[in-house]
């Protein structure tokens, strides 16, 4: 992702999408506000994907993604095939050190949708957190010294 258009989007989605996020944007409480934004626009997984929403969908995307980012250490990277409808070409996964498996930020969003909990990234969110935590608290060791413990 363009990292210009990626800070742009992001900017844009907590100045003006969504104007009362909390204090911390990158936390579990700002994750369920971003949730409640998605039900109220979307009410069908189909709906994420509409041309007409490309642009909100896909600040959605970037947004999530910065917050498992920026906690917990991670990096965007790109994975073919993971992006969903929304991104037939591109994959934004967000990669940890700490956990074998990519987060697929693309389709958190539609997930949420198809869930209609409330809280589903907030949960992601406090289980990447307690993965993390114990990987920190180990001393931050490489993937494959991490994953045979």
């Amino acid at each position: 992702m363009n990292p210009d258009l990626m800070d742009a989007q992001i900017s844009e989605f907590l100045t003006e999408t969504i104007v009362d996020i909390p204090d911390d944007p990158w936390s579990a409480s700002a994750l369920d506000r971003v949730e409640r934004e998605i039900l109220d626009r979307f009410g069908t997984v189909s709906d994420v994907a509409a041309p007409a929403n490309h642009e909100i969908a896909d600040q959605i995307t970037r947004f999530l993604g910065e917050v498992f980012r920026r906690k917990f250490e991670g990096r965007w990277l790109n994975v073919p095939g993971m992006g969903g409808k929304r991104y037939p070409d591109f994959g934004p996964v967000i990669g940890h050190e700490w956990i074998d498996i990519h987060l697929d930020v693309a389709n958190l969003v539609t997930a949420a949708v198809d869930r209609q909990w409330g809280d589903y990234l907030s949960e992601i969110f406090t289980r990447n957190a307690h993965g993390y935590a114990e990987w920190a608290k180990a001393g931050r060791p490489p993937m494959a010294e991490w994953v045979e413990n």
